[in-house]
Formats: C-alpha cells, sequence, structure tokens
C-alpha cells in the first residue's frame, strides 16, 4: 500500500519503532507573511531547471559509517553527533503537505520553493497544496507535474521566498549498508510533536529499487530519505508488509522524469 492510503487527518498514534525522534522548535501555525510586489504573487517563472546534485566525499564522514557494524562505544557516538547535526541542518526544508482530502510530506530543493514528493501524493497538476514547516509555519502552492507510474511528483510554493531548502543527491556513490535518514510527518503535521527523523541503512538497491530498513508510516508518503552528507537520494513511497523494509523512489526517477514534472505550470488567480 502507498504510505498515504491509510492516513487520517489525526495522529492517532506513537512511532513506537522510530530509532531516533528530533522535535524541532515549535511555534503556532500561522501563514507566512511576506511582502509582495504587484505582479509577483506566483514567481512560478523562476527557475525550473533540474537542481545540480550536491557534493559528497566519503572520505569526510567519520571512520564509524564505512564499518559493517559500530565496533565501540565512540563508534557509536560519533554516529549519534553527525546524525544530530545532519538533522538540525535539513530538517528545516521538510514540510507537511495537504492536498484535497489527502496529506502526506515533501522536502524542498530549491530557494524559490520547489518541493519533491512523491506521485501519489499530488495526484495531479495545479492543485491547490499547504505546506507547514517544522516551526509550524505556513505556506501555499500548487502541484506541477507527476508521473504516477514512477510515483514522482514536484510542487511549488506559490508565495515569495526564499525558503530553506536541502541538496538533492545521487546514487553511484551510494552501496549496500549504507546509513540513511528518513524524514517525514507520519500521521500528519503534530506541533506537539513535529517533525519525525528515523535512522536506518539501504538494504537494496537496484536501478528502479532503493530500498531501507527505516521505518515508515502513513503521513511518510513523499518526505525525503537522506544519506549521510545531507543529500536526498530517495522519497517515500510505498510501506512493505514489514515496517522496518520500506520502498523509496531513487532521485534518479526525479531525473529522468524531470521533463513532465515542469512541464505543468500552476495557475494562480
Amino acid at each position: 500500500m502507498h504510505a498515504k492510503s491509510l492516513l487520517p487527518r489525526k495522529p492517532w498514534w506513537l512511532l513506537a519503532a522510530a530509532v531516533l525522534t528530533i522535535v524541532t522548535p515549535r511555534a503556532e501555525p500561522q501563514a507566512v507573511q511576506t511582502p509582495r510586489k504587484k505582479g509577483a504573487e506566483t514567481q512560478i517563472s523562476a527557475s525550473l531547471a533540474l537542481p545540480k546534485p550536491g557534493a559528497a566525499d566519503r572520505k569526510a564522514l567519520p571512520a564509524a559509517f564505512s564499518k559493517t557494524i559500530p565496533a565501540s562505544i565512540a563508534n557509536l557516538k560519533a554516529i549519534e553527533d553527525h546524525v544530530k547535526a545532519l538533522v538540525k541542518r535539513v530538517s528545516p526544508a521538510v514540510v507537511a503537505v495537504e492536498v484535497g482530502d489527502g496529506s502526506g510530506s515533501g522536502v524542498v530543493i530549491t530557494a524559490d520553493g520547489l518541493i519533491v514528493t512523491a506521485g501519489h501524493v499530488c495526484g495531479g497538476p495545479n492543485r491547490d497544496v499547504s505546506f507547514t514547516f517544522p516551526d509550524g509555519k505556513i505556506a501555499h502552492g500548487k502541484t506541477l507535474g507527476v508521473d504516477l507510474e514512477s510515483d514522482t511528483g514536484l510542487m511549488k510554493i506559490t508565495e515569495p521566498g526564499p525558503w530553506p531548502y536541502v541538496a538533492t543527491g545521487e546514487l553511484e556513490q551510494a552501496k549496500m549498508g549504507d546509513w540513511v535518514l528518513a524524514l517525514g510527518h507520519p500521521g500528519g503535521f503534530d506541533l506537539k510533536r513535529s517533525l519525525v527523523v528515523r535512522l536506518g541503512r539501504i538494504i537494496r538497491l537496484a536501478p528502479e529499487a532503493l530500498q531501507t530498513d527505516c521505518t515508515i508510516s502513513p503521513g511518510d508518503s513523499g518526505g525525503p530519505l537522506f544519506d549521510m552528507y545531507g543529500r536526498v537520494i530517495g522519497i517515500h513511497s510505498y510501506i512493505s508488509s514489514s515496517p522496518a523494509d520500506n520502498f523509496h523512489v531513487p532521485i534518479s526517477a526525479y531525473y529522468d522524469s524531470w521533463t513532465t514534472l515542469v512541464k505543468s505550470k500552476p495557475n494562480v488567480q
């Protein structure tokens, strides 16, 4: 099943299987207030070019990440410190998404508000979307293109930025067993809990398949899977029969379908 298909409007469980939960600073939900210039409400003609993947240097990671399993308390501490710093850096760009009667997650990948998500979260082009950032701020936008076959989708914030964003990555350097972070809003946005982070590893890696043991739940659909460099390498797509055996759309699928994803521009009244 898709992670969206069972999602209620209100959260109804605690994510007991989470390996790591990070609570970001919270604020009362409010619309983002940014001065606008006449005729610049959407800024939708801003760059829709495919973002260039961020750099990665495996040698720059703590040595603990190169081991099959952590061999000492020092290894565990190194992983913990790195993950905490990484979460602090990337979490501001992860959003809860509401489209029609459904909701999911997404991640901002450009300063002007392009957001990648799962295709089944978008549903189709030119739909109204509400984005909630981890601090409770709300922005509005539209769905752009969608490719349901690959489950890729693209959205755009139609209010002026800049917005917090993260780099996309690539999978050429990835390998089985690599550590990854799954971020999202299982059960929808919850101000008391905010963003949920789960640490796991890649358990299957193929040209059209990316599978990890990160726990994902309804509401996580469209949320980002990060490598240890803080780059988006996948988007949560499909919940397996096991909560620790789940599927993500490889970031390469977005590169391959980018022309389709940007072909629809929202009509804003």
